[in-house]
């Protein structure tokens, strides 16, 4: 595709995806009286995107376990208002919520995001006293596009290797779990990247960070504790069974669950929709998940 038509591509599915998200969150309430809410916090230089909120739970004494979010959009779509009803979900249930936006391509191209994630990641563990946040139980979740750089951000956390492709430096933050939900497995399958995605897996990318692209080649049986989650109409359904079968050989802790049927079919990132049932079940197992790996 030239430059213009992902351009186009991008404008398109940024449309799409805003609609379809504005229709599913019409009507919460996006201020619940069990979480304190601080919004518009800088973690980076861009004033418009280095921002992150942060969700309180007001019903926690000592200090709060934390999820720090990665959010999706096919690498080109997303804020952190998208998120915002997942994550006071997940605050609801006692966990500190840290809800970042993240600059999106195609003026972002790989690694640049993930770059951005890993300056949040050390805002977190440089404010975490401040906000009274528990560095010893930090959780890490990631659906689609933000799947996979959560999965990128494990093996970087557990492989010195792969890590050293990055130049990150680890934080004294102690991550015990994660959640990735309909996350984009194998993207260094060349036959992942297309149309929209062209935006940040530009060509030249994929020519001169190939490696950087081959997440799988570098996990171990050191990653994280997961939850996984897809729905029998994700579209991207396979890759997430791929990835169990892959850690299952590796012996990775994990749990693997397909949600929707044919009488109740469930989309790409259904977990987003707090007013669908099976979402807040997949949300519930999600946080008792973490509960269970806390320390």
């Amino acid at each position: 595709m030239t430059t213009d038509e992902i351009k186009e591509a991008i404008m398109a599915m940024r449309t799409a995806f805003k609609k379809g998200d504005d229709a599913r969150d019409a009507g919460l309430d996006a201020n619940p009286p069990e979480v304190l809410r601080i919004n518009d916090l800088a973690y980076g230089p861009d004033p418009k995107w280095n921002l992150l909120d942060l969700y309180l739970p007001k019903n926690v004494s000592g200090k709060i376990p934390v999820i720090i979010n990665i959010h999706g959009g096919g690498w080109c779509y997303g804020t952190k208002e998208t998120y915002q009803f997942y994550g006071l979900n997940l605050a609801k249930g006692g966990f500190a919520f840290v809800n970042p936006n993240y600059t999106l391509a195609p003026d972002n191209v790989f690694p640049g995001e993930l770059d951005e994630v890993n300056t949040y990641i050390h805002w977190v563990a440089d404010y975490a006293d401040e906000y009274n946040l528990d560095k010893n139980n930090v959780f890490l979740t990631g659906d689609s596009a933000g799947g996979q750089m959560a999965e990128q951000y494990i093996t970087i956390l557990t492989n010195p290797k792969y890590r050293e492709l990055f130049g990150y430096d680890l934080t004294d933050l102690h991550f015990r779990a994660a959640a990735l939900n309909s996350a984009a497995f194998f993207i260094g399958d060349l036959g992942m990247i297309s149309g929209a995605v062209e935006g940040y897996f530009t060509p030249e990318v994929r020519a001169q960070k190939q490696d950087m692209l081959q997440t799988e080649k570098y996990i171990t049986k050191d990653f994280l504790p997961c939850y996984l989650t897809t729905a029998n109409e994700d579209f991207i359904h396979d890759q997430t069974i791929k990835f169990d079968g892959f850690l299952t050989a590796l012996g990775v802790e994990h749990i693997c669950k397909s949600f929707g049927d044919a009488d109740h079919p469930e989309p790409h990132v259904f977990l987003m929709n707090q007013k669908d049932t099976l979402a807040k079940q997949a949300n519930d197992e999600e946080m008792a998940f973490f509960r269970a790996h806390m320390i």
